[in-house]
């Protein structure tokens, strides 16, 4: 390297002035190069069309960016200020697409439910189908698979697993005592003119098994009309039913009017037992708290 062009007191200007320059376009060179700080405004914008999912959602700290949401997704209270888009079945793509949504996630087996989800996807918005599953530690699975589509920390996954691990052991607690199984009948209305009686494999029977009952109803899967003969195999001992099914009938006045009822076991010794449906059967983060409850209710002498 060459030193002449500086002197003791003196500066040979030409050569001050090009390396003046040389250092601004480095200096410019090397901000391009750094990463863009990222602005609230590219924070996903989410519509959630699952209870379970938006629930997971607000357990991950993503509640603030949801937009919108489907008329089952009513917890926490938060969510009910959240743009109510309906039923699954009834979305309205104008309507979803003036939320400006980046991505959208909806349970699996949603996806035959609704015919909005293509032009949606045709608009660039991400459409994400996650598995569900009628087990306690389903809402972890839940959030492993967002973790593929938003960013969670390892941290919030460890005390979402430690809080469903910390319920599923009060759970084992509370049946530890009880020795007997109840025969639970679950029933599901919209009033008198639609009652079906929850057969196997429903969440309805899953989480009565795992409050430590048993499924009053052995003999179809699914949901089927409630009838005479249906109350007559179950002979329940505990009727359960969701509060706003219930409500539908105005109370167990109106459930005492349903043709059978009043002959179960359930009926006669007062065993009828409401709970919020969400809460009882969506498999959410809260699902060892709700299955402790609901074994607490159906084994109470």
């Amino acid at each position: 390297m060459k030193y002449s062009a500086f002197l003791p007191g003196r500066v040979v200007h030409g050569s001050f002035c090009a390396i003046i320059f040389l250092f601004s376009v480095l200096s410019c060179q090397t901000e391009e190069s750094k990463p863009q700080k990222i602005e609230n405004s590219a924070a996903p914008r989410i519509i959630s069309l699952s209870g379970c999912l938006t629930e997971t959602l607000f357990d991950l700290g993503y509640g603030s960016m949801i937009v919108g949401r489907d008329v089952t997704s009513t917890y926490p209270e938060e969510a009910k200020a959240i743009a109510d888009l309906g039923h699954i079945t009834q979305l309205n793509t104008e309507a979803i697409l003036q939320l400006n949504p980046t991505i959208i996630f909806l349970e699996e087996e949603q996806k035959t439910q609704t015919q909005a989800l293509h032009s949606l996807e045709q608009a660039g918005i991400t459409i994400v189908a996650i598995p569900t599953a009628t087990s306690l530690n389903n809402a972890l699975r839940i959030a492993q698979k967002m973790k593929t589509h938003l960013p969670i920390e390892e941290q919030t996954l460890k005390n979402l697993k430690q809080q469903i691990t910390e319920d599923s052991l009060a759970l084992g607690e509370t049946l530890n005592p009880f020795t007997d199984h109840p025969k639970v009948l679950f029933i599901y209305a919209r009033g008198a003119g639609r009652l079906m009686a929850g057969g196997k494999n429903t969440p309805a029977a899953v989480i009565i098994e795992k409050a430590g009952g048993i499924n009053a109803i052995q003999s179809f899967d699914n949901y089927q009309a409630l009838t005479p003969e249906a109350l007559v195999e179950a002979q329940p001992s505990v009727i359960l039913m969701f509060d706003t099914g219930l409500k539908s009938l105005n109370g167990k006045t109106g459930l005492e009017q349903i043709p059978g009822i009043s002959q179960t076991p359930a009926f006669q010794q007062n065993r009828i037992v409401a709970m919020d449906g969400h809460y009882l059967t969506s498999f959410s983060s809260r699902a060892g708290k709700a299955a402790k409850e609901l074994a607490t209710l159906i084994h109470a002498e």
